[in-house]
């Protein structure tokens, strides 16, 4: 992901990886955004979590993001995730 611009964007990616995102904010700034995405587990076990954590690092790296989990709310089902692109790397072949 190049930018942040396109919210129809954020929500096919996080789609992609399992994710129902709810709700998007500061996405204009162009390589920031914060999402609300829904969870779709009563109670969250240790392997759940991991699952969680499996496919964020899959879209962090294949979308060469930065993502942040700010906060799981079980009592309303979601968590709520910051993520920056990441600049790319220029390489010089000489």
């Amino acid at each position: 992901m190049k930018n942040t611009y396109d919210p129809q964007l954020i929500y096919d990616m996080f789609d992609r990886y399992g994710f129902k995102v709810l709700r998007i904010d500061q996405f204009d700034s162009g390589n920031f955004a914060k999402i609300r995405a829904e969870l779709a587990y009563e109670r969250l076990s240790l392997a759940q979590l991991l699952e969680i954590t499996t496919k964020l690092l899959s879209l962090e790296q294949s979308e060469n993001l930065e993502i942040h989990v700010v906060n799981i709310d079980m009592i309303h089902k979601t968590m709520r995730l910051d993520f920056m692109t990441r600049e790319e790397e220029l390489t010089i072949i000489q």
